[in-house]
């Protein structure tokens, strides 16, 4: 053993299972080892597809039984610390040649023989290899293997060991809380607790490149749990992601704006999360790859719920390499960009510079693909939030009342999309422009009322109510429309039933509105106009709203 121990290869290792104490079961006969042929030893448990030596390996192996791994994983109980070390070496090489879902069983027993290893943090020497062969074990497609370990209280030692001297050890903890804090919630919630979130952060900031990237792995899984955001907050997550922002490493960046995007919904305060620059970086990510374009818009869309950071979002040239991922053939990249231009239109400041790049033709043919409901939502919003008084005359000049005619007639539209397209109908209805283009589409404008006319008497939906009456009485501004409003639909003895107590007071007031502006028809019933007058006395006298009594008054006081 003295004489081979130090040049001992994974061959070798195959050849002295027949020989040494543990190893009770012998293993076909193979070479006696070579001087000098020594395997690299393998830090986090990962392939090394590259190396001659392993891919030799794996072409001339006779692979072990359950049994005889069992047997050699005993001998953890050898006093011997030379014995220790080369059965964690070669528990190291076994897992990482063995196809994981092709490893032999492993029992309770054993896994707690294998973390005992792991616990010999006076012998660095076996710790290295241990830890290596519990990181790809613990990446096994199995879960049960995981909730082994996990019970034997491998997080707990993995978080202790992060603070150890050793590079190997530190990358293989790394490598074994990324894969438990992607597993399940219940194991992010123990790293929490057994403090792994301060040095994982102070790791993040570790000058060595793989470091930086392990822990920042696993602080991303971490924040995928609300609760936790706070924490990494306290522990100065914010300096560690805006490092990984400013560098030239696309993994770096990625985990930063990730992890970016999923605390920055659980603070008060969002600009608290950026750094000089960080919001430069993000911006310029959107003209990289589509992973981290996507994940750049996402971050911002969720920064830009605050206006101070709307502003600078836009201050910092995002419109420009946004307008083209409008069209991006990547369906997500094209929803997660229409998200944040959805956001960045709250901002009044920025209706004008979004109009002036022309993005308007832009969002009109999203709104048509209906394939793509949630790009279809957002586009929809965005025209909403620019159709202000300022804008509207612009709107309509682009096209947009036919391309949103088209949207609330069309039987695949759905729901979310329906209350943005009739929100934005429902201001731009009201403009003399709009309405004359709509009396130049009498089929189409038909077929829009029956729909509208529908979704009023199902009273299932009243926001959707509010916006289709909104249209309704917008357009009946224009006698021509208010004519076929009147003569095509049966809309008054429907707004009969709205007018009552129990109505929202918003609703009832857009009910009011447009009943005065339809019952003086001449056309009217007058059995429908005494009905309505009725059921608005006695709104009147039982409602405790007073701009609902306003209203009531003001309709009562209208010509008969």
């Amino acid at each position: 053993y003295n004489e081979y121990k130090s040049y001992l290869s994974f061959m070798d290792w195959r050849w002295l299972m027949q020989w040494i104490p543990c190893a009770w079961m012998p293993c076909p006969a193979l070479q006696p080892p070579r001087k000098g042929h020594l395997h690299k030893p393998l830090l986090d448990g990962g392939r090394e597809d590259n190396d001659d030596e392993l891919s030799a390996l794996r072409e001339m192996r006779v692979p072990l039984s359950g049994k005889q791994v069992e047997q050699l994983m005993y001998a953890v109980n050898s006093s011997q610390v030379d014995m220790l070390i080369l059965v964690a070496q070669f528990l190291a090489h076994y897992a990482d040649l063995h196809p994981i879902n092709n490893t032999p069983p492993i029992s309770v027993d054993v896994l707690g023989s294998l973390m005992s290893l792991l616990e010999r943090i006076d012998n660095i020497e076996v710790v290295i290899p241990a830890s290596s062969a519990i990181s790809v074990l613990s990446s096994s497609t199995d879960d049960n293997i995981r909730a082994l370990f996990f019970k034997k209280g491998l997080i707990r030692q993995s978080v202790r060991l992060l603070r150890s001297p050793s590079y190997p050890v530190v990358i293989n903890c790394l490598a074994i809380l990324t894969t438990f804090s992607g597993a399940d919630d219940r194991f992010k919630s123990s790293m929490v607790r057994d403090g792994a979130v301060a040095p994982l952060c102070d790791l993040a900031r570790h000058e060595d490149d793989r470091i930086r990237k392990g822990a920042g792995g696993t602080i991303l899984n971490l924040s995928h749990v609300d609760v936790h955001s706070h924490q990494l907050l306290r522990c100065g997550v914010v300096e560690s992601l805006h490092q990984f922002l400013v560098s030239q490493d696309q993994h770096l960046q990625f985990y930063a704006a990730a992890t970016l995007s999923n605390i920055s919904v659980q603070v008060d305060d969002p600009s608290l999360l950026v750094r000089d620059k960080g919001i430069e970086c993000l911006v310029d990510l959107l003209k990289s790859t589509d992973r981290l374009i996507s994940q750049s818009c996402v971050a911002m869309r969720n920064l830009a719920s605050q206006p101070q950071l709307q502003l600078k979002i836009t201050e910092c040239g995002v419109l420009e390499p946004l307008y083209s991922l409008l069209r991006h053939t990547d369906t997500n990249i094209q929803t997660a960009a229409l998200s944040l231009l959805h956001n960045l239109s709250i901002l009044e400041d920025n209706e004008a510079k979004i109009i002036n790049m022309g993005y308007v033709p832009e969002l009109s043919l999203v709104v048509r693909q209906w394939q793509i409901p949630e790009g279809q939502r957002h586009a929809a919003a965005t025209l909403r939030n620019l159709a202000t008084p300022t804008h509207t005359q612009t709107l309509i000049t682009s096209g947009v009342m036919e391309v949103l005619l088209s949207v609330v007639t069309n039987a695949k539209t759905i729901s979310p999309v329906l209350h943005e397209v009739t929100a934005v109908l429902a201001v731009l209805s009201r403009e003399p422009e709009a309405q004359s283009r709509l009396a130049s589409q009498p089929a189409s404008v038909l077929d829009m009322l029956q729909l509208l006319s529908a979704h009023i008497r199902a009273k299932v939906d009243l926001k959707l109510v509010f916006y289709c009456l909104g249209i309704i009485g917008g357009m009946s501004a224009s006698e021509k429309l208010r004519d076929m409003v009147i003569k095509k639909t049966d809309i008054l003895g429907t707004l009969t039933h709205y007018i009552t107590p129990q109505t929202p007071p918003d609703l009832i007031k857009v009910v009011l509105w447009t009943t005065d502006i339809l019952y003086t028809h001449p056309t009217i019933n007058h059995g429908v106009k005494n009905e309505l007058i009725a059921s608005v006395n006695y709104l009147k006298d039982h409602v405790e709203d007073t701009d609902v009594k306003d209203a009531c008054e003001d309709l009562l006081a209208s010509p008969r």
